[in-house]
């Protein structure tokens, strides 16, 4: 390792050692540098320029390395606080694009590796139909008598029922593994290139078990997928999917409705319907102090995905406020549903107390005209009226910015105070 990469090393253990404090969920900093020093060699010093191209290429380089790939959840931790640092720094100048691009590589990383089997089966949604003819020709040519995807999904069912203990880590580790495998033979494109036994290995990971634990559920998943294999619904690959296992094109839509039956019907799918609008949508907020004469406002772009707890501290560096008090946000036309953080949920004497960090602001902000209020600290001074004035359909920007405010306000200044929420 040079002596530039050393000195980079070191700056970045002061710095997180800084940004991450006394937070016991951030992992110590003698643990965090050593996993970055061992990119920074598998990339021969190309992490010093953290662009979508070589986070890309380093995340493929961690494939089929044991090693590192038992590592890969505090890999990409090590990674997100890095380039975090690398932009909030200035030892990479980076324009906005490319850091929502690199950005977007880890985040995408990451939900490859904590979040593999839901991914999986909500991809499974994009299949498109077969002809009535050749989805019947494909259910005639199964050893099982199965003639619909609904009959496809009671023998799934009985045959998971039967063939694992999902009371049990390895019991649950080998159906994770057969829904993912059930998953990639029903879409071929989903993972390409990867041998099913890789698949399975990257379901180990995402969830976090042990080498004995894998063991332990190896006999399990091994006789579910034989017999899935004898009754037809899996059959080996050929050519580039020779070391994986597939279904007949013509069965892949009706396992793929059958899948997400059974993932629905055991919650394994990520819940998106609460947020409605489409991936990129951005939305234009208004956010008044109450009762103020001239109003007193800010106006604020969000990505529809983002959370409450990005708005609460977008509210305070935009009015320069100091988070010093506690905080709540209440639905303007359901008074007793309040959201705020996780340690003051447990002092509310409300039945509808919710974690801000996980409501999306797309899930409230639904409607032009949508009003969310604010209350900071216990005085009257210190509330607002959130309302959505509009809702952008497509943005590249990085967010959230301030777009506007009240007369005597420098627009500019109001959003450079947003610029560490564009780094998170």
């Amino acid at each position: 390792m040079d002596t530039a990469t050393r000195a980079l090393l070191i700056a970045f253990t002061g710095w997180y050692k800084r940004h991450a404090g006394d937070d016991p969920e951030h992992a110590a900093a003698d643990e965090l540098t050593p996993l970055l020093g061992t990119m920074f060699e598998v990339t021969n010093g190309a992490l010093r320029t953290p662009t979508a191209e070589v986070l890309e290429n380093l995340v493929a380089s961690l494939d089929g390395d044991l090693e590192l790939e038992a590592l890969r959840p505090q890999l990409l931790d090590a990674l997100e606080h890095y380039l975090d640092f690398a932009v909030e720094t200035g030892s990479w100048p980076g324009t906005d694009a490319q850091i929502a691009q690199s950005a977007d590589v880890l985040e995408r990383a990451y939900e490859l590796t904590t979040g593999l089997l839901p991914y999986l089966l909500d991809a499974l949604n994009d299949i498109d139909d077969v002809p009535a003819e050749i989805e019947r020709a494909a259910f005639e040519a199964l050893t099982a008598r199965i003639r619909s995807s609904q009959e496809l999904a009671d023998h799934l069912r009985t045959v998971l029922d039967e063939g694992a203990d999902s009371s049990t880590v390895s019991g649950a580790l080998a159906l994770e593994r057969v829904l993912g495998v059930l998953s990639v033979a029903a879409y071929p494109a989903l993972l390409p290139g990867l041998s099913t036994a890789r698949v399975e290995e990257m379901l180990d990971v995402a969830a976090g078990v042990t080498a004995a634990e894998a063991r332990e559920a190896r006999p399990a998943t091994d006789r579910i997928l034989a017999g899935f294999e004898f009754d037809g619904i899996l059959q080996p690959g050929v050519d580039e999917d020779a070391d994986r296992l597939i279904a007949a094109p013509g069965l892949r839509p009706a396992l793929a409705d059958a899948l997400i039956d059974l993932a629905e019907e055991w919650g394994l799918l990520t819940d998106d319907e609460a947020n409605p609008h489409p991936d990129g949508t951005a939305l234009q907020v208004k956010a008044t102090i109450a009762d103020t004469k001239p109003a007193e406002w800010r106006r604020l772009l969000f990505a529809a995905d983002a959370d409450f707890g990005e708005l609460h501290l977008a509210l305070q560096l935009a009015f320069d406020w100091s988070d010093s008090d506690p905080h709540e946000f209440t639905l303007a036309d359901e008074p007793g549903t309040v959201l705020t953080t996780v340690d003051l949920l447990e002092g509310l004497a409300v039945e509808d107390a919710l974690d801000e960090d996980e409501v999306e602001l797309g899930e409230l902000f639904v409607d032009v005209g949508d009003e969310v209020l604010y209350r900071y600290g216990q005085d009257d001074v210190r509330r607002l009226v959130v309302r959505l004035e509009r809702i952008v359909e497509s943005s590249d920007q990085v967010l959230p910015r301030c777009v506007g405010a009240s007369a005597g306000i420098d627009v500019g200044e109001a959003d450079r105070l947003l610029s560490p929420l564009r780094l998170r």
